[in-house]
């Protein structure tokens, strides 16, 4: 290692273009509805991140991008930002990553594959029960009156309800799971040069209710709840570290599972350990939106020091000063596609 890379680890992604690739708000047209589009509060965080690191921001939405890209008029960039997230198509979530292969740029946070496979219900449902995960039931049709319904091809929590729901929308019908909502953030370890787990939050209802699941009405309200924190039992945070090497992704993702329980155990803080046996996949989400004060938010401002990843937030700080949830996930992302890089 040269004095220049002991001295500063992070030299290599300092000065970096990065596209910030987004859709425009009110963008219906065929292919681009979204239910959730990148407002401009998200669009800044993520630009002030890009300038506390050094690096130059280029702001372009999807159509933009790609006829550069197609024309061969794109002006330089370094990594993409992909914040064309939220279609009713999987194909158009994986256009941007997609471009970008063809173009050899890296994506963030994930690729084409990750996308059409991870946010696909029934593949990334057979892929976690192939690690060894525990997955819930799929319930015959006499049975969905008490299950859970999930479309296939949506996120955020669009269209998932209790029962038999009457639409068209494709989907899997699975045993409900009674107990509690866990999601667990996996971010690029800049320190081992592995994926690691930040810490798990568990969503506990005000109203203590075991039947409680955070679905499309409760994520636009983003109330009745609170969160806290838990742990995972070694052989559930390896299993979860399987399932994110088997769908290739490298940068960052966040997984969400349901806790079985019978009583309301978890509303004592002596309580803190999740097991693996009642433990139940739910989804993975490899283009999970990064907001303030939400899961991904919490989980970051919970890092201990006997966390893996608190080192790297560390080595961090030493460059870069106070950095947020924004700075430390670009930054990682970065790093993770310098393979010859490993912070000692």
């Amino acid at each position: 290692m040269s004095s220049k890379e002991s001295k500063d680890p992070f030299y290599k992604i300092k000065g970096k273009t990065i596209a910030l690739v987004y859709t425009f708000q009110g963008d219906t047209s065929n292919g681009f509805d979204h239910f959730f589009i990148w407002k401009s509060p998200i669009l800044t965080k993520w630009m002030l991140a890009i300038e506390n690191l050094h690096c130059l921001p280029l702001l372009i939405d999807v159509r933009t991008f790609v006829d550069k890209a197609i024309n061969g008029t794109l002006p330089h960039v370094d990594y993409v930002l992909n914040l064309n997230t939220g279609t009713l198509n999987l194909s158009v979530m994986a256009l941007i990553p997609s471009v970008c292969s063809a173009l050899n740029i890296p994506c963030i946070p994930c690729n084409a594959v990750s996308i059409v496979v991870g946010e696909n219900k029934m593949l990334s449902n057979f892929i976690a029960e192939s690690v060894g995960i525990n997955v819930p039931k799929t319930l015959s049709e006499a049975d969905r009156n008490n299950g859970i319904f999930r479309p296939i091809n949506l996120g955020n929590s669009i269209g998932v309800k209790r029962g038999i729901q009457d639409n068209s929308q494709s989907g899997i019908y699975q045993e409900f799971i009674s107990g509690y909502e866990i999601t667990t953030p996996v971010v690029y370890n800049s320190m081992t040069g592995k994926m690691d787990l930040l810490t798990t939050v568990m969503y506990l209802p005000t109203n203590k209710n075991l039947d409680w699941f955070n679905g499309e009405e409760s994520k636009k309200m983003r109330s009745g709840y609170t969160f806290r924190t838990v742990k995972l039992e070694e052989k559930l945070r390896d299993k979860y570290l399987e399932l994110v090497a088997a769908l290739s992704i490298q940068t960052f993702c966040r997984i969400d599972a349901r806790v079985k329980c019978t009583d309301d155990i978890f509303y004592s803080a002596s309580y803190d350990t999740v097991s693996f046996e009642n433990t139940y996949f739910v989804e993975i989400n490899v283009m999970p939106t990064i907001r303030d004060n939400n899961n991904f938010a919490y989980s970051f401002n919970s890092l201990q020091e006997e966390d893996p990843l608190f080192s790297c937030v560390s080595a961090q700080r030493e460059t870069f000063g106070d950095i947020n949830i924004y700075d430390f996930l670009l930054a990682t992302s970065m790093m993770s596609f310098q393979n010859d890089i490993v912070i000692a």
